[in-house]
């Protein structure tokens, strides 16, 4: 079923599931310190989130959440805090799609 503009409620669940899911992930990376998993983790979290067709009032959260968490693992990939020496920043963004 969809309502009147053509949404699928139960499609927009599923992919709300799935970012969530994959946000889930990144932060048990993060928390590992496994920042390149988690900074693409949450890259494709990014744009499942996006394809979520929310109503006019709603801020989008979900996006903006995973937009915070996202910049917050590249600053620590570029202050070199993983460990490993400063990754290229083409690295981390092709991880990241």
């Amino acid at each position: 079923m969809s309502n009147s503009k053509g949404v699928d409620p139960i499609h927009l669940r599923q992919l709300r599931a799935i970012a969530e899911n994959l946000c889930t992930l990144a932060n048990r990376h993060r928390e590992n310190h496994n920042y390149v998993v988690a900074y693409g983790l949450y890259g494709r979290a990014l744009s499942v989130a996006q394809e979520i067709q929310t109503p006019e009032n709603d801020e989008d959260v979900l996006v903006a959440r995973i937009r915070t968490d996202q910049q917050a693992v590249f600053e620590m990939l570029r202050s070199g805090e993983s460990g490993l020496e400063k990754p290229p920043l083409e690295k981390a963004q092709k991880v990241g799609r």
